[in-house]
């Protein structure tokens, strides 16, 4: 039997409707020969959906995440523990997943002495904000001495029991970099490293499987609104009709109308795609649809270089004084209202 695990833990409404979305997309690929794990609390039970618990207890995930520093890492403790546990070939998945083929071909990627990985993600050299980590790893058998060291991306790992000493030795050097700050990226960086001479062993899932990450979470989330409703149950035999999510189409003329903004203004190409977005926003049928890529807008804001007051212009309507008649969810018109606090104090 082939396995498949999520984990969920925690006040975790936007997991759970991801969770859905990932568990209806491997319904629709075909589960024959699969069996879907969901470590949890009592809180974050499935009974909806086929899978199967596992209780994490507190204790348990605290010590799995540096009393909740690392939430990340608790992926790569479950791992090892199912590994352990099941003595077979096991693919631990983030929820922000979905299956584009069937989960079984995930399984028979991780033969002995394999790695599967999502897929890529970059150098070390163009993260910055590890160099603590980097440096704290030095005097160890993890030292990266090759800034052009691999980054993957860990939306999917899977491994057999043969290769549990690598996912521990992950697990360990998660403690080596500790220093009490917050984690959000320990477990890609620790697997990573742990990994670097272990490169030809390392495969990739991003075939079998795509992860939503980027500006595209807000269209996905978007639609798990609508499709995915707190606290109603899934309709599984749904699972055949489940819908493929792709980026909302722009119209032409109002992408006509940001390029010729964007040229009088000088915006820089990430500032106009936010501007490209702000106008679909304002365009869109639906507040779904505003809330979407209004969420998009700013995401694009938030690395733009241009000075915050011309940027109150080109975006009047998200602008602060603006923001209450934009008609957002108050989550969106909670992050606009603190990018603007951020950028103007």
């Amino acid at each position: 039997m082939a396995t498949l695990a999520y984990l969920v833990t925690g006040d975790a409404p936007r997991a759970q409707q991801e969770l859905s979305y990932s568990v209806l997309s491997a319904l629709k690929s075909g589960l024959e020969g699969v069996e879907i794990l969901l470590l949890c609390d009592a809180a974050n039970r499935r009974p909806d959906l086929p899978v199967t618990p596992v209780d994490v207890p507190p204790r348990q995930l605290s010590d799995w995440t540096l009393t909740g520093r690392a939430p990340a890492l608790a992926r790569l403790h479950a791992l090892a523990h199912l590994l352990d546990q099941t003595g077979a070939p096991v693919c631990v998945m983030a929820t922000d997943t979905a299956f584009t083929s069937s989960p079984r071909a995930l399984i028979e990627r991780c033969g002995p002495g394999q790695i599967l990985l999502q897929d890529r993600d970059g150098w070390v050299s163009t993260r910055p904000d590890w160099a603590t980590w980097v440096d704290a790893c030095q005097d160890s058998q993890f030292a990266i001495t090759d800034q052009g060291a691999e980054v993957f991306d860990t939306g999917v790992i899977g491994a057999s029991p043969a290769q549990i000493d690598i996912i521990n030795h992950a697990i360990n050097l998660a403690y080596k970099v500790d220093n009490s700050d917050p984690l959000d990226d320990i477990e890609q960086f620790c697997l990573s490293a742990a990994l670097q001479a272990n490169r030809d062993n390392i495969r990739f899932a991003a075939d079998l499987v795509t992860r939503y990450r980027g500006y595209m979470r807000h269209v996905y989330h978007g639609r798990f609104d609508v499709m995915f409703p707190p606290g109603a149950p899934v309709n599984t035999a749904l699972a055949q009709r489940l819908p493929a999510i792709t980026e909302p189409p722009a119209p032409t003329l109002l992408r006509l109308k940001a390029k010729a903004y964007a040229l009088r203004h000088g915006l820089g190409r990430g500032t106009a795609f936010g501007y490209l977005a702000y106008l679909c926003a304002f365009a869109a049928p639906t507040n779904e649809g505003r809330d979407v890529w209004a969420n998009i807008a700013l995401d694009m804001l938030q690395h733009s270089s241009r000075a915050p007051e011309k940027l109150q212009q080109d975006f009047k309507k998200l602008a602060p004084a603006a923001l209450p008649e934009a008609a957002l969810k108050p989550a969106t018109q909670a992050r606009w209202q603190q990018y603007w606090q951020d950028v103007l104090d």
